[in-house]
């Protein structure tokens, strides 16, 4: 009996503050999206000074895909997936 492959994707939206959004993962199981981050995960090179005014508010949009098969999850899939996200304005 062969055994199913998970994949499990985030997509980020472009309409994201911060796009594109540095990820990271940690060997205690953390994986998270940072679009905050660019200043520490670019060492420098990269800074966004973001903030909001009282009583505004800021939207973060991203696609969790999970899929299960005999294989892992194309990158020409992911891509379309992606696209159609991005496109979509959800």
């Amino acid at each position: 009996m062969q055994s199913d492959t998970i994949s499990i994707a985030i997509i980020d939206h472009p309409q994201n503050p911060g796009y594109p959004t540095y990820w990271h993962a940690r060997g205690y199981g953390l994986f998270a999206a940072n679009p905050l981050g660019q200043k520490i995960f670019s060492n420098g090179r990269e800074a966004l000074n973001f903030s909001l005014k009282k009583g505004a508010v800021a939207i973060f949009r991203y696609r969790i895909v999970i899929s299960r098969g005999k294989k892992r999850l194309a990158n020409s899939i992911l891509n379309q997936l992606a696209s159609s996200f991005s496109n979509s304005g959800e």
